[in-house]
């Protein structure tokens, strides 16, 4: 079942080398991308993005694009890389990313390494924690660097 859901994940998270900033603006065509990947998505599904300060939650698709909105308005391009996506156990799967970063108005890119945490029920993705560094999603997937 592991890979299975390895499989799940890699079709519902966005392409690597994706640009976010585009793939999330108002008029990218996002409401197309989401009623093809709705199916992939518990209906009770919720995330958590465990950012410095207050962590966003919400439930649903429509509030994920939402969050990915907010998010990315301070830069100037957001494109992340998938380095591996890693199945733990039978309902979750850890994606090691790599994110490059231009904030509005900079000259320079900025590179992190985060990853996420995907956990899933009935073969349907119902929860997505998104972790700005490496470690912080290594420790709470249960693994050390």
């Amino acid at each position: 079942m592991s890979q299975e859901n390895v499989e799940v994940v890699k079709a519902a998270h966005p392409p690597s080398g994706a640009e976010l900033t585009r793939l999330f603006a108002e008029d990218s065509g996002a409401p197309g991308r989401l009623e093809a990947i709705a199916p992939l998505f518990h209906a009770e599904f919720g995330f958590r993005a465990h950012a410095a300060g207050e962590p966003t939650t919400g439930s649903g698709l429509q509030e994920l694009v939402e969050a990915w909105r907010d998010w990315t308005q301070p830069f100037e391009t957001w494109r992340t890389e998938v380095e591996r996506f890693v199945a733990l156990d039978e309902d979750r799967v850890l994606v090691l990313i790599r994110d490059h970063v231009r904030p509005r108005g900079a000259g320079a890119e900025i590179e992190s390494l985060g990853c996420s945490l995907w956990r899933l029920r009935d073969g349907k993705v119902a929860r997505i924690d998104f972790y700005p560094t490496r470690s912080e999603g290594l420790k709470a997937a249960g693994l050390t660097e």
